[in-house]
């Protein structure tokens, strides 16, 4: 794993769908340690144990499903976390142990949940103000970097659409952000720290070709 910032650490890069880079994220906390995304590797699993394992596990959307969430429970002991409309891609072998159902935010364990429908209906983003400093928003697919430019994409298939998009655009714009942390990137994965101004033009950029769809 990579040591990004002094609590927070980076799986190594897997692939998803052959084209997308994957990471997952290691957030180290006293009240225990948090996985965001889905490393998708078992290979992972002794640096996370040697950082002190993980408590929650929380995942952004259903894309993240996959049969290696099984596996990092049985690793780690953690409870899966997710939006109550993940529920549905969920296998029998591994519900999860808490849903978030909240229309806007809610509060788990120190991490702020926020709901983004837009690239999927499930699709939930997270905040986390780090005592080190800096406050982390772990964005899911919401926005994503592809070729080093920001982008979007919604999948009408599992409930996105781009009205709520460019709602949940502009819900995440109203936050204070220092660092994006994304999902998913076509090309170079970056994580990336923003200014106020910056964070305004990023979103502003993403939402416009989004008006009146």
């Amino acid at each position: 794993m990579k040591r990004l910032y002094p609590d927070l650490w980076q799986t190594a890069q897997q692939k998803q769908f052959s084209t997308l880079n994957v990471h997952g994220y290691v957030l180290e906390r006293p009240r225990g340690n948090a996985l965001f995304y889905n490393p998708r590797s078992t290979g992972e699993f002794e640096p996370i144990a040697n950082v002190g394992g993980i408590s929650h596990h929380y995942l952004s959307h259903c894309h993240e499903v996959s049969g290696s969430l099984v596996d990092v429970a049985r690793r780690f002991g953690s409870a899966l976390c997710c939006h109550a409309l993940v529920e549905r891609y969920l296998s029998s072998a591994l519900p999860a142990d808490v849903y978030f159902s909240s229309p806007d935010t809610e509060m788990h364990a120190g991490v702020e949940v926020i709901h983004t429908p837009g690239h999927t209906d499930n699709s939930v983003c997270y905040r986390y103000r780090s005592p080190q400093g800096k406050t982390y928003l772990f964005t899911g697919d919401t926005l994503y970097l592809d070729g080093g430019e920001w982008a979007t994409l919604v999948v009408s298939q599992d409930g996105g659409n781009h009205r709520d998009l460019a709602g949940s655009l502009a819900l995440l714009r109203s936050l204070e952000v220092d660092v994006i942390v994304c999902s998913v990137s076509l090309g170079e994965m970056r994580i990336v720290e923003v200014t106020r101004p910056e964070w305004h033009g990023i979103i502003d950029e993403l939402i416009r070709p989004l008006a009146g769809t």
